[in-house]
């Protein structure tokens, strides 16, 4: 049986937006891809170190990705929407 739509959309509103459980969750993964690498470049696997490399980089963006949607949900905060 596949869920309707509408169940999707009751479930995102229901969503509580938490800067700093997102950012402590965003750093982890940093801290895992950033294992990852050292592991690869300890090993010499080439491919691991090129995706890993690629990982951290979208750690960055997703960490600055972060920083706008605190400041769009402290705004919503502050004009009650």
């Amino acid at each position: 049986m596949i869920p309707k739509f509408s169940n999707y959309l009751n479930e995102a509103s229901d969503y509580e937006f938490d800067p700093n459980a997102a950012a402590a969750r965003l750093k982890k993964r940093e801290q895992e891809n950033i294992q990852r690498y050292r592991a690869a470049q300890d090993r010499g696997d080439n491919y691991a170190i090129a995706l890993y490399e690629l990982k951290i980089k979208m750690d960055k963006i997703d960490l600055e990705g972060l920083k706008v949607q605190t400041e769009i949900h402290k705004l919503k905060q502050k004009f009650g929407k």
